[in-house]
Protein backbone atom coordinates (compact mmCIF):
# COMPACT_ATOMS: atom_id res chain seq x y z
CA UNK A 1 0.00 0.00 0.00
CA UNK A 2 1.36 3.40 -0.97
CA UNK A 3 1.84 6.22 1.48
CA UNK A 4 -0.43 9.18 0.91
CA UNK A 5 0.82 12.02 -1.34
CA UNK A 6 0.99 14.57 1.49
CA UNK A 7 3.22 12.32 3.60
CA UNK A 8 5.43 11.60 0.60
CA UNK A 9 5.80 15.30 -0.19
CA UNK A 10 6.73 16.10 3.40
CA UNK A 11 9.28 13.29 3.56
CA UNK A 12 10.87 14.45 0.31
CA UNK A 13 11.63 17.79 1.99
CA UNK A 14 14.03 15.96 4.34
CA UNK A 15 17.41 14.41 3.50
CA UNK A 16 18.90 10.99 4.20
CA UNK A 17 21.43 12.21 6.79
CA UNK A 18 18.58 13.71 8.78
CA UNK A 19 16.52 10.53 8.47
CA UNK A 20 19.55 8.55 9.65
CA UNK A 21 20.00 10.84 12.66
CA UNK A 22 16.37 10.38 13.64
CA UNK A 23 16.35 6.60 13.29
CA UNK A 24 19.67 6.41 15.18
CA UNK A 25 18.03 8.31 18.04
CA UNK A 26 15.17 5.80 17.90
CA UNK A 27 17.63 2.91 18.32
CA UNK A 28 17.53 1.79 14.68
CA UNK A 29 21.02 1.41 13.23
CA UNK A 30 20.67 -1.06 10.37
CA UNK A 31 18.37 0.73 7.94
CA UNK A 32 20.64 2.87 5.76
CA UNK A 33 22.35 1.84 2.52
CA UNK A 34 25.23 4.30 2.04
CA UNK A 35 26.07 5.73 -1.35
CA UNK A 36 29.47 4.03 -1.40
CA UNK A 37 28.29 1.33 -3.81
CA UNK A 38 24.62 1.94 -4.60
CA UNK A 39 24.37 5.33 -6.29
CA UNK A 40 21.81 7.28 -8.29
CA UNK A 41 21.84 6.71 -12.03
CA UNK A 42 20.03 9.96 -12.57
CA UNK A 43 18.00 11.40 -9.70
CA UNK A 44 19.68 13.49 -7.05
CA UNK A 45 16.52 14.87 -5.51
CA UNK A 46 14.91 12.86 -2.68
CA UNK A 47 12.47 10.20 -3.85
CA UNK A 48 10.04 8.34 -1.57
CA UNK A 49 7.99 5.23 -2.28
CA UNK A 50 6.89 1.90 -0.82
CA UNK A 51 9.04 -1.18 -1.40
CA UNK A 52 7.93 -3.56 -4.16
CA UNK A 53 10.57 -6.22 -3.55
CA UNK A 54 12.07 -8.97 -5.69
CA UNK A 55 14.99 -11.41 -5.62
CA UNK A 56 17.30 -12.44 -8.48
CA UNK A 57 19.61 -15.48 -8.28
CA UNK A 58 22.47 -16.82 -10.38
CA UNK A 59 21.98 -19.55 -12.99
CA UNK A 60 24.16 -21.14 -15.66
CA UNK A 61 24.18 -20.07 -19.28
CA UNK A 62 21.29 -21.15 -21.49
CA UNK A 63 22.03 -24.32 -23.42
CA UNK A 64 22.55 -23.85 -27.16
CA UNK A 65 19.50 -24.55 -29.24
CA UNK A 66 17.04 -24.20 -26.37
CA UNK A 67 13.82 -23.29 -28.17
CA UNK A 68 11.42 -23.96 -25.33
CA UNK A 69 8.59 -21.55 -24.60
CA UNK A 70 9.00 -18.73 -22.10
CA UNK A 71 10.31 -20.01 -18.79
CA UNK A 72 7.86 -19.80 -15.84
CA UNK A 73 10.45 -17.66 -14.04
CA UNK A 74 10.20 -15.10 -16.85
CA UNK A 75 6.41 -15.15 -16.48
CA UNK A 76 6.83 -14.41 -12.77
CA UNK A 77 9.11 -11.51 -13.64
CA UNK A 78 6.54 -10.12 -16.06
CA UNK A 79 3.86 -10.43 -13.38
CA UNK A 80 6.10 -8.63 -10.93
CA UNK A 81 6.57 -5.72 -13.34
CA UNK A 82 2.87 -5.53 -14.13
CA UNK A 83 2.00 -5.64 -10.42
CA UNK A 84 3.86 -2.37 -9.85
CA UNK A 85 1.43 0.25 -8.55
CA UNK A 86 1.32 4.01 -8.09
CA UNK A 87 3.94 5.10 -5.56
CA UNK A 88 5.83 1.78 -5.51
CA UNK A 89 9.61 1.74 -5.22
CA UNK A 90 10.98 -1.22 -7.15
CA UNK A 91 13.58 -3.09 -5.06
CA UNK A 92 15.63 -5.80 -6.79
CA UNK A 93 18.06 -7.83 -4.67
CA UNK A 94 20.70 -9.95 -6.38
CA UNK A 95 23.74 -12.13 -5.71
CA UNK A 96 26.75 -10.27 -4.36
CA UNK A 97 29.05 -8.71 -6.97
CA UNK A 98 26.69 -9.38 -9.85
CA UNK A 99 28.22 -7.95 -13.04
CA UNK A 100 25.31 -8.35 -15.46
CA UNK A 101 22.89 -5.55 -16.27
CA UNK A 102 19.88 -6.32 -14.08
CA UNK A 103 17.78 -3.33 -15.08
CA UNK A 104 17.39 -1.18 -18.15
CA UNK A 105 15.47 1.53 -19.92
CA UNK A 106 12.58 -0.62 -21.13
CA UNK A 107 11.97 -2.06 -17.65
CA UNK A 108 12.10 1.48 -16.30
CA UNK A 109 9.50 2.51 -18.88
CA UNK A 110 7.17 -0.33 -17.85
CA UNK A 111 7.16 0.48 -14.14
CA UNK A 112 7.22 4.23 -14.73
CA UNK A 113 4.03 3.91 -16.77
CA UNK A 114 2.50 1.94 -13.88
CA UNK A 115 3.27 4.81 -11.50
CA UNK A 116 6.49 3.65 -9.81
CA UNK A 117 8.33 6.31 -7.84
CA UNK A 118 11.78 4.84 -8.45
CA UNK A 119 13.93 1.71 -8.40
CA UNK A 120 16.69 0.33 -6.18
CA UNK A 121 18.76 -2.25 -8.08
CA UNK A 122 21.39 -4.30 -6.22
CA UNK A 123 23.53 -4.61 -9.31
CA UNK A 124 24.39 -2.77 -12.53
CA UNK A 125 22.02 -1.09 -14.97
CA UNK A 126 22.04 -1.21 -18.76
CA UNK A 127 20.88 1.61 -21.03
CA UNK A 128 21.75 4.02 -18.24
CA UNK A 129 21.82 7.15 -20.39
CA UNK A 130 18.37 6.27 -21.74
CA UNK A 131 17.13 5.92 -18.16
CA UNK A 132 18.43 9.45 -17.62
CA UNK A 133 16.57 10.62 -20.72
CA UNK A 134 13.32 9.28 -19.24
CA UNK A 135 14.15 10.98 -15.91
CA UNK A 136 13.17 7.87 -14.00
CA UNK A 137 14.91 7.74 -10.59
CA UNK A 138 17.08 4.63 -10.32
CA UNK A 139 19.77 3.72 -7.79
CA UNK A 140 22.15 0.94 -8.80
CA UNK A 141 25.58 -0.62 -8.37
CA UNK A 142 27.24 0.80 -11.46
CA UNK A 143 26.62 0.01 -15.12
CA UNK A 144 27.04 -3.05 -17.33
CA UNK A 145 26.23 -3.90 -20.94
CA UNK A 146 26.20 -7.65 -20.14
CA UNK A 147 22.82 -9.27 -20.77
CA UNK A 148 21.11 -10.77 -17.69
CA UNK A 149 19.01 -13.41 -19.47
CA UNK A 150 20.69 -16.80 -19.14
CA UNK A 151 22.97 -15.51 -16.38
CA UNK A 152 20.62 -14.59 -13.55
CA UNK A 153 17.11 -15.78 -12.85
CA UNK A 154 14.06 -14.21 -11.23
CA UNK A 155 13.21 -16.19 -8.09
CA UNK A 156 10.38 -14.49 -6.16
CA UNK A 157 8.73 -11.18 -5.32
CA UNK A 158 7.00 -9.34 -2.48
CA UNK A 159 9.22 -11.15 0.03
CA UNK A 160 11.83 -9.77 2.48
CA UNK A 161 15.12 -9.15 0.68
CA UNK A 162 18.56 -7.91 1.67
CA UNK A 163 20.45 -5.15 -0.09
CA UNK A 164 23.92 -4.13 1.11
CA UNK A 165 23.24 -5.67 4.54
CA UNK A 166 19.88 -3.95 5.01
CA UNK A 167 16.71 -6.05 5.16
CA UNK A 168 13.80 -4.59 3.20
CA UNK A 169 10.26 -5.83 3.75
CA UNK A 170 7.47 -5.43 1.20
CA UNK A 171 5.71 -2.15 1.97
CA UNK A 172 8.64 -0.55 3.79
CA UNK A 173 9.06 3.13 3.01
CA UNK A 174 12.12 3.83 0.87
CA UNK A 175 13.73 7.26 1.16
CA UNK A 176 16.47 7.76 -1.44
CA UNK A 177 18.63 10.75 -2.27
CA UNK A 178 22.08 11.41 -3.73
CA UNK A 179 24.00 10.19 -0.69
CA UNK A 180 22.09 7.24 0.82
CA UNK A 181 18.94 5.16 0.90
CA UNK A 182 17.01 4.89 4.15
CA UNK A 183 14.49 2.12 4.80
CA UNK A 184 11.69 3.06 7.19
CA UNK A 185 9.15 0.76 8.80
CA UNK A 186 5.73 2.20 7.83
CA UNK A 187 4.65 2.01 11.48
CA UNK A 188 7.20 4.67 12.46
CA UNK A 189 6.93 6.97 9.43
CA UNK A 190 4.78 9.54 11.26
CA UNK A 191 7.26 9.77 14.15
CA UNK A 192 10.26 9.99 11.80
CA UNK A 193 8.51 12.72 9.83
CA UNK A 194 7.51 14.76 12.88
CA UNK A 195 10.96 14.58 14.46
CA UNK A 196 12.66 15.12 11.10
CA UNK A 197 10.73 18.31 10.42
CA UNK A 198 11.62 19.61 13.88
CA UNK A 199 15.32 18.91 13.33
CA UNK A 200 15.22 20.40 9.84
CA UNK A 201 13.78 23.61 11.29
CA UNK A 202 16.62 23.66 13.82
CA UNK A 203 19.21 23.09 11.07
CA UNK A 204 17.77 25.99 9.10
CA UNK A 205 17.90 28.25 12.16
CA UNK A 206 21.51 27.25 12.90
CA UNK A 207 22.46 28.10 9.32
CA UNK A 208 20.71 31.45 9.53
CA UNK A 209 22.40 32.37 12.83
CA UNK A 210 25.84 31.44 11.46
CA UNK A 211 25.27 33.60 8.40
CA UNK A 212 24.15 36.43 10.67
CA UNK A 213 27.60 36.31 12.29
CA UNK A 214 27.03 34.29 15.47
CA UNK A 215 30.04 32.30 16.63
CA UNK A 216 30.21 28.51 16.67
CA UNK A 217 30.17 28.65 20.49
CA UNK A 218 26.99 30.72 20.56
CA UNK A 219 25.25 28.46 18.08
CA UNK A 220 26.28 25.31 19.93
CA UNK A 221 25.12 26.68 23.28
CA UNK A 222 21.83 27.74 21.74
CA UNK A 223 20.94 24.58 19.80
CA UNK A 224 23.34 21.81 20.83
CA UNK A 225 23.97 20.84 17.22
CA UNK A 226 26.06 21.76 14.20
Amino acid sequence: MSIDPETRDRLENLHSALVNDITDEMGIDDNVIPGTRIRPVWSKEPVVGTAHTSQRVEIGYEEEGNDEDTDPEDIDFFRYLEATEEGDFVVMAAPKDTEVGLWGELLSTIVQENGAAGALIDGPTRDSTMIEDHEFPVWSDGHSAIESFGRVSFREWDVPVEVHGVTIEPGDVIFADYQSIAVIDPDIVDEVLERGEEELATENQVREDIRDGDSVYEVWDRYGTL
